[in-house]
């Protein structure tokens, strides 16, 4: 069970990684653009449910637990926010699972703090618990705080929420191929670099898109 969970999550890490190059690119709007949009969710949460089993049941690590929640939580919102944009209205799960994630979050700040206690000074790990925890929890409060807020919208609020989240899961998923394979292109005392670098290169160009596409007043997915 275990190699087979482990192969389907690096099968499904490949064609997410395609599917989500194509879709970054292809015409938003359209339906190739739909269909592999639902091929993509689809795959992405099994990449998820797979890294959970085996962090669960064979490898436990709190920070990839984590990791995979926010990769989740980035899809979930990404297709349920076109949802919502329709229904007009958040459901009990939609807060649900912010909150969720916002409380994992927390938990992942703790054990940065509590890692740094354990080796008297800051270390990777912690200061990476520290970065990525601090992103989740934040990430599910803000959700939290907007839909208690209930703020007026724009009308294209939906669509850079969408992208923005689809977007964050890409990043994660390159983020993912980056660490496993960081021996290819970084030096092993640098290893820890390959966490950070595909957002810092990524997230300026996913700005420029979601800049463009707003430009382009597109309306529906």
């Amino acid at each position: 069970m275990e190699k087979f969970l482990l192969l389907s999550h690096a099968g499904s890490g490949i064609i997410v990684l395609a599917i989500g190059l194509i879709n970054l690119i292809n015409r938003k709007g359209a339906k190739a653009h739909a269909l592999l949009g639902k091929m993509y969710i689809g795959t992405m949460w099994w990449i998820c449910l797979s890294a959970l089993l085996v962090i669960s049941f064979y490898r436990f690590s709190f920070f990839l637990m984590v990791i995979a929640v926010l990769t989740f939580y980035s899809t979930f919102v990404g297709i349920r926010v076109i949802k919502r944009k329709r229904a007009g209205k958040e459901e009990w799960y939609d807060w649900a699972v912010a909150g969720a994630t916002m409380l994992f979050g927390i938990g992942l700040i703790g054990y940065g703090f509590y890692t740094f206690y354990l080796t008297n000074s800051p270390n990777i790990v912690g200061l990476l618990s520290l970065l990525f925890g601090g992103g989740t929890a934040y990430t599910g409060f803000s959700d939290l705080r907007n839909f208690k807020m209930a703020k007026p919208k724009t009308n294209d609020w939906w669509l850079r929420q969408h992208m923005s989240a689809m977007g964050g899961s890409y990043i994660a998923a390159i983020t993912a191929f980056a660490v496993q394979n960081s021996n290819i292109f970084l030096p092993q005392n640098y290893a820890g670099v390959a966490w950070l670098l595909p957002s810092l290169i990524i997230s300026p160009i996913l700005s420029y898109f979601i800049r463009k596409q707003r430009k382009n007043k597109v309306t529906s997915i």
